[in-house]
């Protein structure tokens, strides 16, 4: 991990590319929402608005696509990062600092909810907390479903000669729910528990800068700096 020399020791926490694809996947899905659900409810005065600062419903759908394409764009980029990542540079995507699930997950959800009932002892994270890695498997993979589900709704017409008529409703009501589902877990669980906890509010910096302190990752994520003291961080995404 890169160190910054400088009055307090920073870490890098988040590389360009993540910095990159973390902020348009965050315009794409705002933008995603705001137009999705004006579509939706239509008949809404709010959702009237919207349509009217755009130029019409046309225009919605239009910018909503459009976000659309951009948000997955992101996802296709990470996904290649992963493969060039795993069989270019030969890094582990499976190791203790990595952003896919392990089993110490799990007792580390055990443990905390024991500790938010009275328990002193507080897990010891690694590089990224259980619900850190809940929010990345959310996104990435309900936007597998989001994307599906999207492409029948936005070519009907071809899906409709390859496959019956109501998977077109099957998708429709798959893509509501899956972006109420989405909505909720970003605007929501990923706001509160990312940014609005009282030791980071207003806003964690660390995803929009890339660095970290030393103390912070001392404190948050004491796992990960055992790794960092003994030397054994290795090639890990």
């Amino acid at each position: 991990m890169e160190t910054h020399n400088s009055e307090k020791e920073t870490f890098v926490r988040f590389s360009v590319l993540q910095r990159f694809l973390h902020l348009f996947t965050m315009l794409g899905f705002t933008g995603l929402a705001i137009t999705g659900f004006s579509l939706k409810f239509s008949s809404q005065w709010w959702a009237c608005g919207v349509a009217w600062l755009v130029g019409g419903a046309g225009h919605l759908a239009y910018i909503h696509r459009f976000c659309a394409v951009i948000t997955y764009v992101c996802v296709m980029v990470h996904v290649l990062w992963l493969l060039y990542f795993k069989f270019v540079l030969k890094g582990s995507l499976t190791g203790p600092q990595t952003l896919f699930p392990r089993g110490k997950d799990l007792r580390d959800l055990v443990a905390h909810m024991k500790y938010f009932f009275g328990n002193p002892k507080i897990p010891e994270f690694n590089r990224f907390a259980y619900w850190e890695k809940f929010d990345y498997l959310a996104i990435f993979l309900g936007m597998n479903t989001m994307g599906l589900t999207g492409l029948f709704l936005w070519f009907p017409e071809f899906f409709s000669t390859i496959l019956p008529g109501y998977f077109i409703n099957i998708a429709q009501v798959l893509h509501l729910y899956e972006a109420i589902v989405a909505v909720a877990l970003k605007f929501v669980v990923h706001m509160a528990s990312a940014h609005l906890r009282p030791e980071i509010f207003p806003v964690e910096k660390s995803i929009f800068n890339g660095r970290t302190t030393r103390e912070k990752i001392m404190k948050e994520h004491p796992g990960e700096w055992k790794a960092l003291a003994a030397g054994s961080e290795g090639i890990e995404q």
